[in-house]
């Protein structure tokens, strides 16, 4: 037995009994941890005399910190989830395994379960066989480089100094990023690097800052040029909007034709993009990063129009675009305000049932959330590209309107009734599907949905599924909703064909119980 995590959770333990309420009969810690930090979600203090009261449980973050390192150096678990359960006897439990359980943020969600750690769902433009562009680019390097004198006055004007920029790069080093990024520079960006390498960090065009070559190349190689994937927990339901104006800029959150050179050093970047959607100009300038995940924002034809819009001048090529008119969030119904260019629409606290007629003036659609409120019909979304939908239903509605829809991935819906299942069988692109919130049904023809790679499911439905032997073959991820305990999660992996051998379990008694 490792001593140290002994002490560690004992020290936890005698913390959560020394803080009880009175009256109490439980507390469960439940967490995860890794290199990056500790947290814990969900658990808490039962007292049965005071239901749905919250009693404020420890935070042992530096204890919990120990627990990951100990488990890192013992078992190679880089992340780590855990449920401790302690009662007023001083006795406890811990249960410990690596991180491919996560629990959920909320006290009902439960645990998420990775089953296949290598599998990540594919992104629309991610693909190389992508259809190419007939445009060409619209950059201007003589312009280029007069633009961007004109910005270093005017940061000179505005800032009363000269910016020191520092040496252009070499034409053999120019040569050897457009090797190693597998496309030529768009001629107006190669232009600026052969007037300087960046700006030095003083952030001379317009505010932002200037990359040099080389910084351009790691950000692109570390972080802009590889899509982004948080893991199952919220990448079940991923879905790439298009940028506006549309098939401009590829559906995917990176790509290595993508090359930041520009930054406000938010997390955010301008981007030549070298790997245009069909009806993109090699070179445009889009942003990405941080805030851009779920795809890229178009902001001008080319790097001359982008240092244009910084002295004020329109892009020939297309207007300047500002903010993101992709999504908007509601209350009290749906509108007649709609715009065509909507891809996410949230609706909260709709009287219900909710309309969905209106919908039809937003044809870009790509995710509709109702959230606490009911639909009864959901015509109006089959002849919408919706690829993510959350939906509570009325009672006398159903999921047959869904038949045959070509692009919905991701589906959550809860329903009072019970539903036929059955429209799923018809829907090619469904690969991830959360029926946790509805009554108790013959599940068994879920394991015929051959695309199905991500399932949730509450512990009733999950136990019918394994007594049945219909468990989908192909999951790669699973969610176990509700308020199970950690070993509940552990069954269910073993069920999917995880080996859970080497879960840790400790239990022992306080010497001093309170």
């Amino acid at each position: 037995m490792d001593l140290t995590v002994e002490q560690t959770v004992r020290k936890i333990a005698a913390q959560v009994v020394a803080r009880a309420p009175e009256g109490w009969t439980e507390c469960v810690l439940r967490g995860h941890g890794s290199r990056t930090g500790v947290g814990l979600f969900g658990g808490g203090y039962v007292v049965p005399s005071r239901p749905g009261s919250f009693f404020g449980t420890p935070f042992p973050d530096q204890d919990l910190a120990t627990l990951v390192s100990r488990f890192r150096d013992s078992h190679g678990w880089e992340a780590i989830a855990l449920e401790l359960t302690c009662r007023p006897s001083g006795a406890f439990d811990l249960v410990v395994f690596r991180g491919t359980l996560q629990p959920g943020a909320g006290p009902e969600d439960g645990w998420t379960l990775t089953v296949d750690h290598g599998f990540q769902p594919s992104e629309p433009g991610a693909a190389d066989d992508a259809e190419p562009t007939e445009l060409r680019q619209a950059g201007d390097p003589t312009e280029a480089v007069e633009r961007l004198r004109a910005v270093l006055r005017q940061h000179a004007e505005l800032s009363g100094e000269e910016p020191t920029m520092p040496a252009p790069v070499t034409e053999e080093q120019l040569a050897a990023a457009e090797l190693r990024l597998g496309a030529p520079l768009p001629g107006d960006l190669r232009a600026l690097y052969l007037e300087a390498d960046g700006d030095g960090g003083s952030e001379a065009l317009a505010g932002y800052g200037w990359l040099a070559l080389d910084a351009a190349l790691a950000e692109r190689d570390s972080y802009i040029g590889v899509p982004t994937w948080f893991g199952w927990e919220h990448g079940w339901r991923q879905v790439v909007f298009d940028a506006d104006p549309p098939d401009t800029v590829r559906r995917c959150s990176g790509h290595p034709g993508w090359l930041p050179f520009a930054t406000w050093f938010d997390g955010n970047y301008f981007a030549v993009d070298l790997a245009p959607a069909a009806g993109g100009r090699p070179g445009q300038v889009i942003e990405v990063g941080r805030d851009f995940n779920d795809g890229p924002r178009y902001v001008a034809s080319s790097v001359t129009a982008w240092l244009g819009q910084a002295l004020g001048r329109p892009d020939p090529y297309g207007p300047q675009r500002s903010g993101d008119g992709r999504r908007r969030f509601m209350d009290s119904g749906l509108d007649g305000q709609l715009a065509p260019g909507l891809q996410e629409i949230h609706l909260y606290d709709a009287p219900s049932p909710v309309d969905l007629g209106p919908l039809a003036a937003t044809p870009r659609l790509r995710r509709l959330y109702l959230v606490r409120c009911t639909a009864a019909d959901l015509s109006p979304v089959a002849a919408l590209p919706v690829e993510d939908l959350a939906v509570d239903l009325a009672p006398e509605a159903d999921l047959l309107p869904l038949t045959g829809h070509p692009h919905l991935a991701s589906l959550a819906v809860g329903s009072e009734t019970p539903l036929d299942l059955a429209p799923l069988r018809t829907l090619p692109a469904l690969r991830s599907l959360d029926l946790s919130r509805c009554p108790t049904t013959d599940p068994a023809l879920l394991a015929d949905l051959p695309g199905l790679r991500y399932l949730a499911l509450s512990a009733t439905q999950w136990t019918a599924l394994i007594a049945a032997g219909r468990l989908p073959t192909h999951l790669a991820a699973a969610r176990l909703a509700g308020a199970p305990p950690l070993t509940a999660a552990l069954d269910l992996l073993a069920a999917l064909g995880v080996d859970t051998s080497t879960a840790h379990r400790l239990s022992g008694t306080l010497e001093e119980a309170v």
